[in-house]
Protein backbone atom coordinates (compact mmCIF):
# COMPACT_ATOMS: atom_id res chain seq x y z
CA UNK A 1 0.00 0.00 0.00
CA UNK A 2 2.79 2.43 0.86
CA UNK A 3 4.49 1.80 -2.49
CA UNK A 4 1.27 2.69 -4.32
CA UNK A 5 0.92 5.91 -2.31
CA UNK A 6 4.54 6.84 -3.05
CA UNK A 7 4.00 6.25 -6.77
CA UNK A 8 0.83 8.36 -6.74
CA UNK A 9 2.64 11.16 -4.91
CA UNK A 10 5.49 11.06 -7.44
CA UNK A 11 3.04 11.20 -10.34
CA UNK A 12 1.14 14.10 -8.72
CA UNK A 13 4.39 16.03 -8.19
CA UNK A 14 5.44 15.49 -11.81
CA UNK A 15 2.06 16.63 -13.12
CA UNK A 16 2.19 19.72 -10.89
CA UNK A 17 5.73 20.54 -12.02
CA UNK A 18 4.82 20.15 -15.68
CA UNK A 19 1.68 22.25 -15.32
CA UNK A 20 3.36 25.11 -13.47
CA UNK A 21 4.86 26.55 -16.65
CA UNK A 22 1.67 26.58 -18.72
CA UNK A 23 1.27 30.35 -18.68
CA UNK A 24 4.73 30.88 -20.16
CA UNK A 25 5.15 30.16 -23.85
CA UNK A 26 8.74 29.82 -24.96
CA UNK A 27 10.36 29.51 -28.30
CA UNK A 28 11.32 25.90 -28.85
CA UNK A 29 14.98 26.85 -29.19
CA UNK A 30 14.98 29.10 -26.12
CA UNK A 31 17.78 28.71 -23.65
CA UNK A 32 16.95 27.84 -20.06
CA UNK A 33 16.09 30.73 -17.75
CA UNK A 34 19.06 33.10 -17.58
CA UNK A 35 19.91 36.60 -16.39
CA UNK A 36 21.84 38.96 -18.62
CA UNK A 37 23.14 42.44 -17.90
CA UNK A 38 23.05 44.97 -20.72
CA UNK A 39 26.43 46.39 -19.72
CA UNK A 40 27.94 42.91 -20.18
CA UNK A 41 26.23 42.56 -23.57
CA UNK A 42 27.60 45.96 -24.62
CA UNK A 43 31.14 44.86 -23.68
CA UNK A 44 30.67 41.76 -25.86
CA UNK A 45 29.87 44.07 -28.80
CA UNK A 46 29.60 42.45 -32.20
CA UNK A 47 31.15 39.26 -30.84
CA UNK A 48 27.87 38.53 -28.97
CA UNK A 49 26.20 35.46 -30.39
CA UNK A 50 22.51 36.03 -29.99
CA UNK A 51 19.38 35.46 -32.02
CA UNK A 52 18.11 38.46 -34.01
CA UNK A 53 14.84 38.58 -32.05
CA UNK A 54 16.67 38.64 -28.72
CA UNK A 55 19.11 41.32 -29.92
CA UNK A 56 16.25 43.56 -31.09
CA UNK A 57 14.37 43.21 -27.80
CA UNK A 58 17.51 44.00 -25.80
CA UNK A 59 18.24 47.10 -27.91
CA UNK A 60 14.68 48.38 -27.54
CA UNK A 61 14.72 47.79 -23.79
CA UNK A 62 17.99 49.75 -23.58
CA UNK A 63 16.34 52.61 -25.51
CA UNK A 64 13.46 52.68 -23.03
CA UNK A 65 15.87 52.55 -20.10
CA UNK A 66 17.62 55.71 -21.30
CA UNK A 67 14.32 57.59 -21.34
CA UNK A 68 13.20 55.97 -18.08
CA UNK A 69 16.22 57.19 -16.12
CA UNK A 70 15.61 60.79 -17.20
CA UNK A 71 11.86 60.61 -16.50
CA UNK A 72 12.41 58.99 -13.08
CA UNK A 73 14.76 61.78 -12.03
CA UNK A 74 12.48 64.54 -13.29
CA UNK A 75 9.39 62.94 -11.74
CA UNK A 76 10.95 61.92 -8.43
CA UNK A 77 9.62 63.22 -5.10
CA UNK A 78 12.76 65.28 -4.51
CA UNK A 79 12.73 66.78 -7.99
CA UNK A 80 12.16 70.50 -8.09
CA UNK A 81 11.73 70.46 -11.85
CA UNK A 82 8.83 72.50 -13.25
CA UNK A 83 7.95 69.49 -15.45
CA UNK A 84 7.71 67.02 -12.55
CA UNK A 85 4.02 66.16 -13.15
CA UNK A 86 4.45 65.84 -16.91
CA UNK A 87 7.47 63.57 -16.40
CA UNK A 88 5.55 61.44 -13.88
CA UNK A 89 2.67 60.84 -16.33
CA UNK A 90 5.07 60.10 -19.19
CA UNK A 91 7.18 57.81 -17.00
CA UNK A 92 4.21 55.56 -16.16
CA UNK A 93 3.40 55.21 -19.87
CA UNK A 94 6.99 54.44 -20.88
CA UNK A 95 7.46 52.01 -17.96
CA UNK A 96 4.50 50.00 -19.24
CA UNK A 97 6.04 49.70 -22.73
CA UNK A 98 9.44 48.69 -21.31
CA UNK A 99 7.72 46.17 -19.02
CA UNK A 100 5.97 44.54 -21.98
CA UNK A 101 9.31 44.14 -23.78
CA UNK A 102 10.98 42.67 -20.68
CA UNK A 103 8.09 40.23 -20.18
CA UNK A 104 8.20 39.21 -23.83
CA UNK A 105 11.95 38.54 -23.69
CA UNK A 106 11.53 36.38 -20.61
CA UNK A 107 8.42 34.53 -21.81
CA UNK A 108 9.72 33.71 -25.28
CA UNK A 109 13.45 33.27 -24.66
CA UNK A 110 13.84 32.65 -20.92
CA UNK A 111 16.00 35.72 -20.44
CA UNK A 112 15.78 38.19 -17.56
CA UNK A 113 17.42 41.31 -18.92
CA UNK A 114 18.84 44.19 -16.89
CA UNK A 115 19.08 47.18 -19.25
CA UNK A 116 22.34 48.87 -20.09
CA UNK A 117 23.30 51.93 -18.09
CA UNK A 118 22.35 54.87 -20.32
CA UNK A 119 24.98 57.39 -21.38
CA UNK A 120 24.33 61.09 -20.86
CA UNK A 121 21.16 60.71 -18.76
CA UNK A 122 22.41 62.94 -15.95
CA UNK A 123 23.31 65.78 -18.32
CA UNK A 124 19.93 65.52 -20.08
CA UNK A 125 18.05 65.47 -16.77
CA UNK A 126 19.94 68.46 -15.39
CA UNK A 127 19.48 70.51 -18.55
CA UNK A 128 15.70 69.91 -18.66
CA UNK A 129 15.28 70.47 -14.91
CA UNK A 130 17.02 73.84 -15.17
CA UNK A 131 14.50 75.19 -17.70
CA UNK A 132 11.36 77.20 -16.95
CA UNK A 133 8.06 75.29 -17.20
CA UNK A 134 7.15 75.99 -20.86
CA UNK A 135 10.72 75.51 -22.14
CA UNK A 136 11.14 72.38 -19.97
CA UNK A 137 7.87 70.97 -21.26
CA UNK A 138 8.97 71.50 -24.87
CA UNK A 139 12.38 69.95 -24.14
CA UNK A 140 10.74 66.91 -22.52
CA UNK A 141 8.37 66.53 -25.50
CA UNK A 142 11.36 66.76 -27.86
CA UNK A 143 13.23 64.10 -25.88
CA UNK A 144 10.24 61.72 -25.97
CA UNK A 145 9.59 62.43 -29.65
CA UNK A 146 13.20 61.65 -30.60
CA UNK A 147 13.04 58.46 -28.52
CA UNK A 148 9.81 57.32 -30.17
CA UNK A 149 11.15 58.01 -33.65
CA UNK A 150 14.35 56.05 -32.94
CA UNK A 151 12.44 53.09 -31.52
CA UNK A 152 9.92 53.17 -34.37
CA UNK A 153 12.73 53.18 -36.96
CA UNK A 154 14.49 50.28 -35.22
CA UNK A 155 11.26 48.27 -35.20
CA UNK A 156 10.59 49.00 -38.89
CA UNK A 157 14.11 47.85 -39.77
CA UNK A 158 13.87 44.72 -37.62
CA UNK A 159 10.36 43.44 -38.46
CA UNK A 160 11.32 41.65 -41.70
CA UNK A 161 14.17 39.81 -39.94
CA UNK A 162 12.22 38.54 -36.92
CA UNK A 163 11.69 34.79 -36.60
CA UNK A 164 9.33 34.61 -33.63
CA UNK A 165 5.66 35.31 -34.46
CA UNK A 166 4.78 36.65 -31.03
CA UNK A 167 7.75 39.04 -31.04
CA UNK A 168 6.72 40.24 -34.51
CA UNK A 169 3.10 40.83 -33.38
CA UNK A 170 4.09 42.64 -30.18
CA UNK A 171 6.58 44.90 -31.96
CA UNK A 172 4.06 45.71 -34.70
CA UNK A 173 1.58 46.72 -31.96
CA UNK A 174 4.25 48.82 -30.25
CA UNK A 175 5.10 50.50 -33.57
CA UNK A 176 1.44 51.43 -34.10
CA UNK A 177 1.16 52.95 -30.64
CA UNK A 178 4.45 54.82 -31.13
CA UNK A 179 3.19 56.25 -34.44
CA UNK A 180 0.08 57.51 -32.63
CA UNK A 181 2.21 59.09 -29.88
CA UNK A 182 4.49 60.67 -32.50
CA UNK A 183 1.46 62.24 -34.21
CA UNK A 184 0.16 63.60 -30.88
CA UNK A 185 3.52 65.02 -29.81
CA UNK A 186 4.18 66.51 -33.25
CA UNK A 187 0.75 68.14 -33.20
CA UNK A 188 1.31 69.51 -29.71
CA UNK A 189 4.67 70.97 -30.72
CA UNK A 190 3.18 72.51 -33.87
CA UNK A 191 0.33 74.16 -31.93
CA UNK A 192 2.76 75.43 -29.26
CA UNK A 193 4.98 76.94 -31.95
CA UNK A 194 2.05 78.56 -33.83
Amino acid sequence: MTGSVSKLLCIAMLVAACGSDRGVRRDSAAAPESTLFGDDRAREGTAARTRPDVAVLERLIDEYEGLDVVMDELAGPTSESPVQKQAWKGDRHEDAAKGRLLDLLQAEFGERYHPRTPDGAVVTTDSIAALAHSAGSRALDTLVLRHHRRVSAQIAEALPTLENDRVREELADLARSLDEEIRKLSGRRASAAG
